[in-house]
């Protein structure tokens, strides 16, 4: 084999490495998309039991942390949480969801948003906004 057969062969295998890598980390992305969806599908749940409870959503000031740490009914504490741990209100990125109630569009009783990969309003991709009401 030439010096030049080899350098072939090793750019072939450093561009196939390449285009791996680049299909790999855009399914990691995409897992974790789906893995924020299925929390928020998760906290739709439970606001929804935090509603038969206590008769309304949480509203925006009190915020996901409601699930976590239900306000006093009735002058009694609720014993326990809706959500264990309060890192279940963070996306798959580890930011936290932000809740509105109502939702600021559609006419919703309340939204559920991950401001994706970049943790930051706006962006295209992996760092595109979305909200629970999304598919």
């Amino acid at each position: 084999m030439t010096l030049v057969e080899i350098m072939v062969v090793i750019t072939l295998i450093a561009l196939l490495t390449t285009a791996l890598a680049v299909g790999f980390f855009g399914q990691a992305e995409e897992a974790k998309v789906q893995t924020t969806q299925l929390k928020m599908d998760t906290i739709k749940g439970r606001l929804t039991s935090f509603k038969l409870e206590y008769g309304r959503y949480p509203t925006t000031g009190e915020g996901l942390n409601a699930l976590v740490n239900p306000p006093s009914k009735g002058g009694r504490a609720r014993a326990g949480g809706f959500i264990d741990d309060a890192s279940y209100l963070n996306d798959a990125w580890g930011n936290p969801l932000s809740y509105y109630a109502p939702a600021r569009e559609g006419g919703k009783a309340f939204e559920i948003v991950s401001l994706g990969a970049d943790g930051t309003p706006g962006g295209d991709n992996e760092n595109a906004d979305f909200n629970n009401w999304q598919r």
